[in-house]
């Protein structure tokens, strides 16, 4: 983070925040967050006046209209003057990364991605490709994937698929298993290419099947995948898992849907409610956290 206060000039302003950004909205979409939390886990500052976090926060998130602040809590909200859109025609893309190892912030590359579009409970189309790293895959990812450094000698390089892969992902729901993982990784390789990062919602497989499984103590893509007798071709190679991934996301929006849960706006809303408790609507009154889907969000 490069953060100053301009001699004179009142407000605080960030450099090269897109990165920062994007970690505190991968945080909102888990749960909401105070401005304490997210001055400690984005920005890094562990300690300091409760107007200070609130201020950094409320710079970091200046431009992003989805976001909202209550009492010093931050959550996401869709616009309100958007309508609800049922379940079966949000345009979903399951994202799956396969990489040489590491973290993302640490040097960590793509060697393989797929991306499968899901629509109306069903895979509609798919796009999955090898990545030259340009450095050595480390030996327990070959191990893992099968996938050695001479069989992404000679596939295109990140940058070199990098429109055709935001095409992909704009306007869509972003959906992967452990979301945070696949986007962090994308939005490194986009920085590296130079290409703005996809604006949208995300959502995690892992997270929804914790809401509605609260019963199955294991929620890996194995379990869900023996959970919902979804045959996985070619673990851990990106188009196998995110085809897998796909087909759970289908089962679960329709455990959903039979919990009365039948828009998007109703989906995200009960997500970022902790289980058992009540919202208030516009007009003051309490309303379930599991709402029914057919009122416009708060």
């Amino acid at each position: 983070m490069t953060g100053v206060i301009p001699q004179g000039t009142p407000g605080i302003r960030f450099g090269q925040a897109a990165g920062l950004v994007d970690e505190a909205l991968a945080l909102l979409e888990k749960e909401p967050r105070s401005s304490a939390v997210l001055a400690q886990r984005v920005l890094g500052v562990a300690a300091g006046p409760t107007e200070l976090a609130s201020e950094l926060v409320r710079t970091l998130f200046r431009d992003q209209p989805g976001v909202r602040q209550h009492d010093g809590v931050w959550y996401l909200a869709e616009p309100p003057e958007a309508a609800p859109i049922p379940l079966d025609e949000v345009r979903f893309t399951v994202v799956d990364v396969e990489t040489t190892g590491g973290l993302a912030e640490q040097g960590g590359k793509i060697v393989e991605v797929a991306a499968v579009e899901v629509q109306g409970g069903e895979v509609i189309d798919s796009f999955a490709t090898l990545v030259d790293p340009g450095v050595r895959i480390t030996p327990w990812v070959v191990k893992l994937t099968g996938i050695a450094d001479r069989m992404v000698s000679g596939a295109p390089r990140f940058d070199e698929i990098c429109d055709e892969l935001r095409e992909r992902l704009e306007g869509r729901v972003f959906v992967a298993h452990n979301v945070s993982y696949d986007w962090r990784f994308l939005g490194a390789e986009m920085r590296r290419a130079r290409a703005v990062m996809p604006r949208g919602p995300r959502l995690c497989t892992m997270q929804l099947a914790r809401r509605l499984l609260p019963g199955l103590t294991r929620r890996g893509l194995d379990s869900l995948a023996d959970y919902y007798g979804v045959e996985i071709v070619e673990r851990h190679r990106a188009r196998g898992d995110a085809i897998a991934t796909a087909r759970i996301l289908i089962h679960l929006l329709a455990e959903a849907d039979r919990r009365g849960i039948s828009t998007w706006p109703a989906l995200r809303q009960w997500l970022s409610t902790p289980p058992g408790a009540k919202r208030r609507g516009a007009n003051g009154e309490p309303q379930t956290a599991a709402c029914d889907g057919r009122s416009p969000p708060c």
